[in-house]
């Protein structure tokens, strides 16, 4: 028997996802050894517990997958990470002269908090200079890397602007920042493939591949800190406003049971949704057991071995919205992609 390549074990969708999945638990236990444990716990149940949603129209409810949304979680920020590179590719070909420049500084050794705070209005006085008033717009990502003694914090824009003087640029980034000899990079990006490989590049926030610890130091670094946004032409434009043919129709939520449209909801936001009052009469309907949240041991299964599957066979009546298969569900509830 061949032995299979690095490729093709590469290409096994099984294999990368136990790969995210077990990256996503150990860093839910470096979270749960600095004291984290709210945050350990949602990362623990990203995928691989089940949330209970319901219908106001029917009082039917079901099991839908659960996700945290978080940026430390390898699972829902390559999500994010892939979005993030298509607005900003939709941006780039939308532009008549895209480029992109990157601002550096040198290793902060204070509070990364600050340094952020720092760069991202150094970069606000930089957009109010006379060298970049002809720029339309654009999007920045700020990024941050540790270092033994600090972060190497920077920022990636891509503008559209039709001539950026390096020389000019770095010396007003320098009486910005006072920064004796910073480092500035620009780079054109006119061609399809650059286009391509400026966006991705520009979108990326955070390497998964570091360790545990350094993941807890980047997530109380960038808590609460706003590292993407939109400015100019483009500011707060999502990829539907700029370019619809890109973006699949969203379906409506809607109730597997009854087919009502914008009638569902999450369990846990039941208080929030009918007021506590209304909700304590209802509550014993929709939730009988008192649960929103469950183990998913069919997921358990497939990433850590067959023996945490069920031990009973699962219904598959295909006409049962509640054993319809999980994507499609998932599909169903708020248009979950």
């Amino acid at each position: 028997m061949d032995t299979p390549t690095a490729q093709t074990l590469s290409d096994n969708p099984i294999t990368r996802r136990q790969k995210h999945y077990r990256r996503k638990n150990r860093y839910a236990d470096a979270f749960e050894s600095a004291g984290l444990q709210k945050e350990a716990q949602v990362l623990r149940d990203c995928h691989e517990t089940e949330i209970l949603a319901a219908c106001s129209n029917c009082g039917h409810a079901w099991w839908v997958p659960y996700r945290c949304r978080t940026r430390v979680c390898p699972l829902c920020s390559y999500k994010v990470m892939l979005e993030r590179s298509q607005l900003m590719l939709a941006l780039c070909r939308g532009m008549d002269h895209p480029k992109l420049l990157t601002l550096t500084m040198p290793t902060w050794t204070d509070d990364p908090k600050q340094g952020i705070r720092f760069l991202r209005a150094s970069f606000a006085r930089l957009r109010r200079t006379a060298l970049l008033r002809k720029v339309v717009g654009g999007a920045y990502q700020i990024e941050l890397i540790p270092k033994q003694n600090g972060w190497h914090i920077h920022i990636h824009v891509l503008m559209d602007a039709p001539y950026l003087p390096y020389q000019l640029i770095y010396s007003a980034w320098q009486k910005i920042t006072g920064i004796n000899v910073p480092q500035i990079d620009i780079r054109a990006a006119s061609d399809p493939a650059a286009q391509v490989y400026v966006c991705k590049y520009a979108a990326k926030s955070v390497s998964f591949n570091d360790s545990p610890d350094v993941i807890v130091a980047w997530y109380l670094a960038t808590k609460g800190q706003r590292l993407f946004a939109t400015f100019g032409k483009w500011y707060n434009k999502k990829l539907r406003d700029i370019a619809p043919e890109l973006c699949p129709p969203v379906a409506p939520s809607i109730c597997p049971h009854c087919n009502a449209e914008k009638t569902t909801f999450l369990a846990r936001d039941g208080p929030h949704i009918y007021g506590w009052d209304v909700w304590k009469d209802i509550k014993a309907h929709i939730c009988p057991d008192d649960i929103t949240m469950r183990d998913d041991a069919t997921v358990k299964g497939i990433l850590y071995g067959p023996e945490t599957q069920p031990t009973k066979p699962t219904q598959t009546d295909p006409t049962d919205p509640i054993t319809q298969p999980r994507d499609l569900l998932d599909n169903r509830i708020y248009g979950v992609q």
